[in-house]
């Protein structure tokens, strides 16, 4: 079972900050989980909320700053306290690539406001992974199952993965011929997990923080778990692998 780190190690870091991801890789963490938005002048950022105000501390709206002003913000506001002299600032995705060459895997999940955005979205994601190899390190994941569709027809090299709260969202994975299948803890039960597990996608669970429940997904053979906290789940992951 693989481990993601969520949003790079939200629970130990600043989420989705470069800070963060090399927290993370500094513990042994090969692959994240972290959310894309698209700025004010077109670029894709590295950012939860459509707000800075939650992990900024500035009440403005994501898509109406510039990447060069996102990336001078202090994303540091929200979580576990962190040292002051740590640039802590809004990444483009271009500069967390070039930042975190030890990571294997990064699972891009989407977030768009608005069905505008779309296209633009897909077009700055097609010219940072051209080619299937350029490409293969990455998943593109959603809860935008027609952005998932636009992506898959316009750039079908580009693995993607369905995100969903609820069993439904099986049958639109495998429509979109997904790569991933992404659900939240409370919908991973041993029937539906065996179930995916019928499937040829990786089956990745998230947020996954307690212990026990990381031994019971273990247990049921899932993918992947994306946790907050890889300083406790990696240990523990590598444990349960050398003990099976």
């Amino acid at each position: 079972m693989q481990l993601f780190g969520h949003r790079g190690a939200a629970g130990e870091a600043p989420e989705n900050t470069i800070a963060g991801m090399r927290h993370a890789i500094e513990r042994g963490v090969r692959r994240v989980e972290i959310d894309l938005r698209l700025s004010a002048d077109q670029q894709i950022v590295i950012v939860h909320d459509n707000n800075a105000k939650r992990t900024a501390g500035v009440n403005k709206k994501i898509a109406r700053l510039t990447a060069s002003e996102l990336s001078r913000l202090d994303a540091r506001q929200f979580g576990t306290p962190w040292p002051r002299k740590t640039a802590c600032g809004i990444p483009t995705l271009k500069h967390l690539l070039k930042s975190t060459p030890e990571i294997q895997c990064y699972q891009l999940e989407v977030k768009l406001d608005k069905s505008s955005e779309h296209a633009l979205m897909i077009e700055k994601i097609g010219a940072l992974f051209p080619s299937k190899s350029s490409a293969k390190k990455i998943v593109v994941t959603s809860f935008d199952y027609v952005f998932l569709a636009k992506l898959r027809r316009q750039f079908p090299h580009i693995p993607i993965g369905v995100i969903s709260y609820t069993t439904n969202a099986l049958s639109i994975a495998n429509n979109l011929d997904c790569q991933y299948f992404c659900i939240n803890t409370k919908i991973a039960k041993p029937r539906f997990v065996q179930k995916v597990k019928k499937t040829d996608m990786h089956l990745s669970i998230w947020t996954v923080n307690n212990p026990e429940q990381i031994k019971t997904l273990y247990q049921l053979g899932v993918d992947s778990i994306i946790s907050d906290y890889p300083s406790m789940a990696l240990p523990l992951i590598n444990s349960l692998s050398r003990n099976k």
